[in-house]
């Protein structure tokens, strides 16, 4: 099918098209409004500009493979590949956009780009979320990732100018209705560490300790290799899809870092290191430094997979806890921002920003009680005529004779001299 492309050329001012000097040109795609702009001068002038203005754009729908009747199921696909063909995206980003675009088909798959409007784009995500993909009601955390991708694949059919404007520009995104995650109290997060030193002869206890006591990511656990003990620190630069169980490089820099060996962790791998030997020798395989430090029951990688399985089903009976492993990354990183400063709470989580802090560090009740007690403590010490040390300064000076100083006031007063010469 031919598509109809037609223009029109308006005033904008004057009563005449003799007396204007303003016009819109407008192009129409099917009858639909595809472009316009702006033009100063006369009415031939004007036309003349429109003619060039609707042949560049029929140059441009050709060259785009235009096609009125394209579908939205059709433009996905050729979104998708050229998010693939890009080689800009990690394997598992593309599996994650196939899924969605495959849900967002069964809602509108057969309708025109065309004719994809604001009201029938909120209609979609709104059978999405009653059951339309799934067969269940989901949560809007979970759909907001619908949303996202239609709003790329849309945003993209505007730029290819397929149409005019996306209709996504004012379809909000829906409120997050997650869970928040929560930090342990230090007492029980202490405790799950000592219960995971008892089990340190099981891999999947080994790296469920690593992320509690270092505030790794579950993918980054599983990646590691004996050769990222570096002794003094713990090397994490790569990470392991959870679909594909390949390895990757970070997303950005930040990702990549050398955390601090705590005494703690030092223990935890000297422990297992002998262990793992003696299970790897049991299946003819020797320990070498490109050995995973977290293997399964056949001597290769752990997948980040089986360590969630293997926590979800053993916390309540093992650790009388219901935490997630990212809740016990949470509050490693929880206590962390209580004791140092925040570009080393940047560095040790890997963030790209630290305000990703507002999101992990939580609410510590007694750090909060501590503060407001040294606090009370200052206060206390100032009703009772205590002052505070440059009060304290000052009365010295007080108490000298006319033309004397103090010996803290000479101190002081040496002191500024020395700065200044430096």
């Amino acid at each position: 099918m031919e598509q109809k492309l037609t223009l029109t050329v308006s005033r904008m001012e004057g009563t005449s098209n003799a007396k204007c000097r303003l016009w819109r040109l407008r192009l129409f795609v099917d009858g639909k409004p595809a472009k316009s702009k702006r033009f100063h001068g006369t009415y031939g002038q004007a036309k003349a500009a429109g003619d060039d203005f609707k042949a560049a754009y029929a140059e441009t729908m050709r060259l785009s493979g235009y096609d009125p009747d394209m579908t939205f199921a059709e433009y996905a696909e050729r979104w998708l590949q050229r998010r693939r063909d890009s080689g800009s995206f990690e394997n598992q980003t593309i599996m994650r956009d196939e899924r969605r675009v495959a849900g967002l088909c069964k809602v509108l798959g057969g309708v025109k780009v065309c004719e994809i409007t604001r009201p029938r784009a909120i209609d979609a995500l709104a059978k999405i979320k009653a059951g339309a993909v799934g067969g269940r009601k989901i949560m809007n955390s979970t759909l907001i990732n619908y949303h996202t991708t239609l709003k790329q694949i849309m945003d993209e059919a505007e730029r290819d100018e397929l149409i005019a404007k996306s209709p996504m520009s004012s379809v909000k995104a829906p409120k997050t209705d997650a869970e928040p995650k929560n930090a342990l109290l230090f007492d029980d997060y202490m405790g799950i560490v000592d219960r995971l030193f008892v089990m340190a002869d099981d891999a999947h206890a080994v790296g469920i300790a690593l992320i509690a006591m270092n505030g790794l990511r579950r993918s980054e656990a599983v990646a590691l290799d004996w050769e990222d003990d570096l002794g003094n620190g713990l090397r994490v630069d790569e990470s392991v899809e959870n679909r594909t169980g390949l390895k990757k490089k970070p997303k950005s820099p930040s990702g990549r870092r050398t955390i601090p060996m705590s005494a703690k962790t030092r223990e935890l791998l000297d422990l297992w290191r002998p262990r793992q030997a003696a299970q790897l020798a049991l299946l003819g395989i020797e320990q070498t430094p490109d050995t995973p430090v977290l293997t399964n029951a056949k001597g290769g990688r752990l997948a980040g997979e089986g360590l969630y399985s293997w926590w979800k089903r053993r916390r309540a009976t093992d650790f009388g806890t219901e935490c997630t492993v990212h809740e016990l990354r949470h509050t490693f990183l929880t206590y962390l921002a209580k004791n140092g400063d925040a570009f080393a709470l940047k560095r040790i989580a890997g963030w790209a920003k630290i305000a990703m802090a507002d999101v992990y560090v939580h609410a510590d009740d007694q750090a909060d009680r501590e503060a407001m007690a040294v606090f009370e403590q200052r206060a206390e010490r100032y009703t009772n005529g205590t002052k505070e040390p440059q009060h304290m300064a000052a009365q010295d000076d007080a108490k000298q004779p006319c033309g004397g100083e103090s010996p803290q006031a000479q101190q002081r007063k040496g002191t500024c001299l020395n700065m200044e010469q430096r």
